[in-house]
């Protein structure tokens, strides 16, 4: 899960981040200081001091890029053929937008702000929805407007071109000024800002509501904010119906409240996607008179506000996901007071909640125990975590990189310091002067440490206890009791006049000022004002236990007071290494008891280690919170964060720390462990040691030669003949071992009528073992597939009572299969990987010749993880991509999942994470009487059912797939479902089933919609997650490179269809540095690395291009070469191999590209090889495996291309191999493919796995290496003139001798 981040803003105008993969405050770099903050996943709105709004978007390997078009019109005459002088009265403008009704001219077209650029300047678009245009650009017509075509007819009279221009936003990672609502700022000035609303339902991809608040009380929206114009603009106010407005804040939906100057709070209700800014305001009654709200901050199904004397509330019943249907859904029914004096609450878009403390603003606190069913979480916890430097929001950079340079960086920069402060005390033993000072730590100190992370019961009192010295007695402790108190009063008058750069003022949430004095005050007297009050509903204040231990000198809560000055200087031992007096730490020493008498010890003081005022200014303690943001933190429910996990990071409440990094090292190591080199080398020396150990003793006679085992269970069984249903059976599994696995029997008893049969076969036999989906039963199905059930597409289905049974079940018969066939470990760089459509991954180890083996006797293996597409390359560089857009990288291991134990790789084992939606149709008929009604003839399908509408799939009883997942979001209706829909998401059609489409017609006499629910699966799998760019196609080059440090081609289309290059990639670095952003004119889908640099893509429209001019130097290319479409059919994916070039269109149909010769790799046209084509991957030795559909019940004979090779000429004539009936989702491989005598190969084999496969990938299956001598390159061959004639049967056995 691609990190996110956590906004805060102190007393100072500084703007920290912590990234849910971190463990420190970044400071957001930008020379404007601000008053609070709103943030979203891919932004932050601020209110600046100069009460100003401003931007801060971070910046990314993709830019933010937007097209600016005008198209140039003319008509022909007679006199001076086609001008745009001569055009008639009723014609368009000579420059105009698409449409002709306004007038645009080039000039006209200016940028939005000065935070954009132009990237270049007005040129011709020659590709109009996938075809090329005429010279110039030009498209004829008869006449404005009307179906353009790019050829000039004998009727053309009128013609137009399209220029195009891009402007860039470059403001990133930077706050941008936003105009506002007059030209003079101090005319109305904001003080509040709101933005979210990224999850409203059926939103366009990108788009952000901001809302904002002046301090008139009026309420203004900004328009048209999306992520392509993240400026928006302008801005339209929305009646506020006579309140004037103080604060305001809105979720990740539809959830807007506002509170007024009287303390009332209100909600909007009516906003729609559609109509975003509502239609009316609801007031929202308090939960007493005299309850007076000052902020109030939603999330989804969670409100939460602060009144008055800093009492917190939480608002039950809110639900956003409802707000649309019911409006009481949005206001909630009943307050619930909460313990805790909170002086701000942050809700953040999944509801988990932050707050600041009303009575130290130094700590920022966090909800614990929010959940979806128990919203109002059970106790608060602390964030003991400190500050850092200014840092960039690349969001480029994987969240555990980010987190290891930073740490690195920090570590490097503490190292400095305590350098200096070492060299500045010469003949000093830090390792002996470090942990004595630490054991020595003043009883004022410890006291306010440990009150500060105690907790609060149910009736509102501190039960928390002074931590002192265990040998002190009690008069002892009430001695440093009353000096502690004399030393308190003294830090305040230090305090006062000790940071004069911070302001006098910190701006309150409610607009008021407080002074920095009384922010000090309050802290220091925090000890005598309890935080919170009984209330009926109990939490806690949590912190970290190693808070209240100090382990390391130089802590802030860890000033030595006056009454230790005698332990601190025994603390440092004031002799050399040779055991002689040290005068210069004498000195110090008695210069730091008189400092502390005097003036008292400063928290935090840097005098307890060195004694040296010089150094000081280097530990002085941060201003005070005054804000905190969480709508841009996305914080899973059931996989927490790890700022509560860290080892103790040695901070006070100020957030300062003297050796914090050293502590991220130490996390750091704990995360690289097992990925170590050394830890691999040792490993391997390990596995050495215990093969030449145990060598010499394998002819030895073992004590136990064989042994067997049979495991016994009881499941169902789905019978293959009719009447087809679920039999109870009883499964017996014998296993028998010697010298490795043998003798291995599936056994299946079952009861037919009132006889007795059985169902018996090897292990050896079995092919593939997976998990399943079978309608009718709500019961996990195992499938298990052999050579001869494949063929037939009828595996054997056992149905087991729990999930635990079939995991059970499923590992045991897929290790033992594993032995058998002798697949252990990891994967070979040469093997084909797939993916199923219930995210299940699965590898197939080649053959040196792929043709030898039947597809229906190739064994697949499942590896751990949860993915949607995998592809690998050359160098054994494997990636994948989940159905949520997230990429990931394979790290080597094998296993992980439902595999454990022994059956995992002991290392490269990670947790991985997917989302994907779940979808619902909800039917219905047209009847006279009622119209559109729920009620249908009894031969219709179920009113909720499945795409099918055979099985019946209602709100209520559909569940996840796997115990694995959990719901992440409630029903919604998906208005954009494949065949469109109307404003209220129905689709229309004859009857059930037809063709749907998105109105309705004056037959259509039935409808249905789509309702979706996203879920979320966590597992483990050999994966570690990309660069958080989401992808949805991927492509590493097909040939291999020519040695490890050799760069590797990978290109990647994200989901907005930018053309991605990973840079850095290399064998023993598959994953990369970072990513390069290659400009095209209009969106991609598709994207395919081939033999020697050669990239193809494929558009939006259908149109394919080819990339130019790649080289080692230049690996992004310089132009685009544009390949049209066969015959006016839109191509979806592309596949290029070695030599080879194939396609797959939108009606599932197999396109060859002919002649694609190294001087020449663009081909020449499009031929057709085979419908009821689903997938297509080419490999290196330009072999053609495909994921099939279903198709015609019978070949045919059709003409096919003329062969590549010149000196053939006459046509040939191939039987075309068609994929046989009900074979959905099934493997197959083309038989015969020979370059360049037969490149089309011969026939089709589909007898492979099948039943729920969406892709595969065969790029990496090169042969193996051939001997010394022998070269494989038919071409390199043929140029040295020593080409043997081959046989079509023999393709692969022959070699020429080089």
């Amino acid at each position: 899960m691609p990190a996110t981040y956590l906004w805060s803003v102190d007393s100072a105008g500084k703007v920290y981040t912590l990234s849910t993969g971190g463990r420190q405050w970044e400071e957001v770099k930008g020379d404007i200081e601000l008053k609070r903050v709103s943030a979203t996943e891919q932004c932050a709105w601020g209110i600046g001091c100069d009460h100003q709004v401003y931007l801060y978007v971070h910046s990314s390997e993709v830019p933010i890029r937007c097209q600016e078009a005008t198209y140039e019109n003319q008509r022909w005459n007679p006199m001076e053929g086609f001008s745009g002088q001569h055009l008639l009265p009723t014609d368009r403008w000579h420059w105009s937008n698409q449409q002709g009704t306004q007038l645009q001219p080039k000039d006209s077209c200016t940028l939005p702000s000065p935070h954009w650029s132009w990237e270049d300047d007005w040129y011709i678009d020659e590709n109009i929805r996938g075809e090329p245009t005429d010279k110039g650009g030009w498209q004829y017509a008869v006449d404005f407007p009307a179906q353009y075509g790019p050829k000039k007819r004998w009727n053309s009279c009128v013609r137009r071109r399209k220029w195009i221009r891009y402007r860039r936003y470059h403001a990133t990672d930077n706050w941008a000024l936003i105009p506002g609502v007059f030209e003079d700022p101090l005319k109305e000035p904001f003080i509040d800002v709101a933005a979210g609303g990224l999850e409203l339902t059926d939103q366009p991809p990108g788009r952000v509501s901001v809302w904002t608040v002046t301090i008139m009380g009026r309420i203004f929206y900004r328009t048209e904010v999306h992520a392509m114009n993240p400026e928006g603009v302008s801005w339209q106010e929305v009646d506020n119906e006579g309140r004037e407005c103080t604060q305001i804040s809105l979720g990740s939906s539809c959830l807007l409240w506002a509170v007024t100057w009287d303390g009332e709070v209100m909600v909007r209700v009516g906003i729609t996607r559609d109509n975003p800014i509502g239609t009316s305001w609801k007031v929202v009654a308090p939960p007493q008179a005299d309850v007076h709200f000052l902020q109030v901050s939603v999330g989804v199904k969670g409100v939460w506000a602060v009144s008055r004397g800093d009492k917190v509330w939480s608002r039950k019943g809110v639900d956003a996901t409802r707000g649309a249907e019911d409006h009481s859904a949005l206001t909630g029914s009943a307050w619930v007071e909460m313990v805790g004096a909170m002086a701000l609450i942050s809700v953040g878009p999944n509801d988990q909640v932050w707050s600041l403390d009303a009575n130290d603003r130094y700590m920022v606190y966090f909800r614990k125990g929010v959940t979806p069913s128990e919203l109002s979480g059970k106790t608060w916890k602390a964030l003991e975590i400190s500050k850092g430097g200014p840092a960039s929001m690349d969001s480029s950079v994987s969240s555990s990189m980010s987190d290891i340079y930073s740490q690195s960086n920090m570590l490097s920069s503490q190292m400095d310091r305590l350098q200096v402060a070492s060299d500045s005390l010469p003949d000093i033993q830090p390792q002996a002067s470090i942990p004595n000072l630490a054991s020595d730590l003043s009883t004022d100190d410890h006291m306010y440490s440990a009150q500060k992370g105690g907790e609060i019961s149910e009736d509102g009192q501190d039960t928390k206890e002074a931590s002192t010295a265990s040998e002190a007695g009690d008069s002892q402790k009430s001695k440093s009791k009353k000096e502690g108190e004399e030393d308190n009063t003294e830090r305040k008058a230090s305090q006062e006049s000790y940071n004069p750069n911070i302001s006098d003022t910190a701006v309150d949430f409610a607009g008021d000022c407080v002074s920095q004095k009384e922010v000090t005050k309050t802290v220091r007297t925090r000890e005598e004002t309890p935080i919170g009050k009984p209330e009926n509903t109990s939490a806690t204040i949590e912190e970290s236990s190693e808070s209240n231990t100090n382990v390391i000198c130089g802590s802030q809560d860890s000033g030595i007071s006056k009454g230790n000055t005698a332990s601190s200087t025994e603390s440092v031992d004031a002799r050399t290494s040779d055991g002689k007096r040290n005068p210069v730490l004498e000195k110090l020493q008695q210069e730091d008891g008189s400092q502390s008498e005097s003036s008292g010890s400063r928290r935090g003081s840097v005098t307890s280690f060195s004694g040296l005022d010089m150094y000081a200014d280097l530990y002085q303690p941060d201003p005070a919170w005054v804000w905190v943001s969480g709508g841009g933190c996305v914080i899973d429910t059931f996989t927490q964060p790890n700022w509560f996990t860290a080892v103790p990071s040695h901070t006070s409440g100020r957030g300062n720390s003297v050796l914090g990094p050293l502590d991220s090292l130490a996390i750091w190591g704990q995360v690289q462990i097992n990925d170590a080199p050394w830890r691999k080398r040792v490993l391997l020396q390990l596995h050495e040691r215990a093969t030449k150990e145990l060598q010499p003793f394998q002819d030895y006679e073992q004590a136990v030669e064989r042994t067997s085992w049979i495991k016994k269970g009881s499941l169902q069984y789905w019978s293959d003949t009719k009447p087809h249903r679920w039999v109870d059976c009883r499964l017996h599994l014998e296993q028998s071992s010697g010298k490795g696995l043998h003798d291995c029997k599936f056994t299946c008893y079952y009861k037919y009528y009132d006889s007795e049969k059985y169902l018996q076969f090897p292990l050896s036999e079995i092919v593939c073992v997976l998990r399943v989906n079978h309608g009718g039963n709500q019961r996990p199905v195992l499938a298990i597939y052999t050579a001869k059930r494949t063929a037939k597409k009828v595996p054997v289905r056992l149905a087991c009572s729990t999930e635990k049974e079939l995991e059970d079940w499923l590992t045991g018969i897929s290790l033992a299969c594993c032995e058998l066939q002798g697949c252990k470990g990891a994967p070979t760089s040469r093997a084909v990987w797939s993916t199923t459509c219930r995210g299940d991954i699965f590898v197939y180890e080649p053959t040196h010749d792929m043709e030898i083996t039947p597809a229906n006797q190739m064994f697949w293996r499942q590896m751990g993880g949860h993915l949607n597409m995998v592809e690998c390359g050359g160098g054994g560089v494997v990636w994948g991509v989940g159905f949520d857009g997230t990429a990931w990288v394979y790290s080597g291991g094998y296993g992980g999942g439902m595999f454990k134990g022994i059956a995992s790789s002991p290392g490269g084992i990670h947790t991985q994470t997917d989302m994907k939606y779940i979808y619902i149709y909800e039917n219905q008929r047209w009847n006279p009487m009622t119209g559109f009604s729920d009620r249908g003839f009894p031969t219709d399908r179920y009113m909720w059912s499945d795409i099918t509408g055979r099985q019946e799939c209602t709100k209520e009883g559909t569940k996840t797939p796997t115990t694995e997942w959990h719901w992440v979001s409630d029903w919604t209706i998906d208005y954009k479902p494949p065949g469109g829909a109307d404003k209220k998401g129905w689709q229309y059609a004859t009857d059930f089933p037809a063709t749907y489409h998105g109105y309705k017609g004056w037959n259509d006499y039935v409808r249905r919609r789509r309702w979706m629910r996203k879920a979320k699966i966590v597992t483990t799998g050999p994966w570690l997650e990309a660069p958080p760019q989401h992808l949805k196609d991927i492509s590493v080059q097909v040939d291999q490179p020519e040695s490890s440090t050799d760069p590797i081609a990978l290109w990647a289309i994200s989901v907005n269809g930018d053309v991605l290059c990973r840079m850095g990639v290399i064998q023993d670095f598959p994953q990369g540095v970072s990513w390069l952003h290659v400009p095209t004119d209009q969106p991609m889908t598709s994207v395919s690395v081939g033999g020697n640099n050669r990239v193809w893509v494929t558009a939006q429209d259908g149109s394919t291009f080819f990339r130019n001019g790649i080289t080692k130097k230049e690996p992004q290319g310089t132009c685009w070469f544009h390949i049209p479409s066969p015959h006016t059919r839109p191509l979806v994916l592309v596949s290029v191999g070695q030599s080879s070039v194939w396609a797959v269109d939108k009606l599932q149909n197999l396109w060859f590209r002919t002649q694609t010769e190294p001087n020449y790799p663009q081909g020449t046209t499009w031929y057709h090889l085979s419908p009821n084509v689903q997938k297509v991957s080419v490999g290196p030795q330009n072999q053609v495996w495909i994921i099939a559909e279903d198709s015609p019940e019978k070949g045919t004979w059709i003409p096919m291309a003329d062969k590549v090779m010149d000196k053939v000429k006459e046509k040939v004539w191939v039987l075309q191999g068609y994929v046989p009936p009900g074979s959905r989702g099934v493997v197959g491989h083309r038989l015969g493919v020979k370059i360049p005598e037969v490149p089309i190969g011969k026939t089709w084999d589909t007898q492979g796995i099948g039943g729920g496969w969406i892709h595969l990938s065969v790029r990496a299956c090169t042969v193996q290496d051939p001997p010394t001598g022998v070269c494989t390159d038919d071409a390199a061959a043929t140029i040295k003139g020593v080409h043997e004639e081959e046989d079509a049967n023999s393709l692969y056995s022959s070699q020429p001798v080089c």
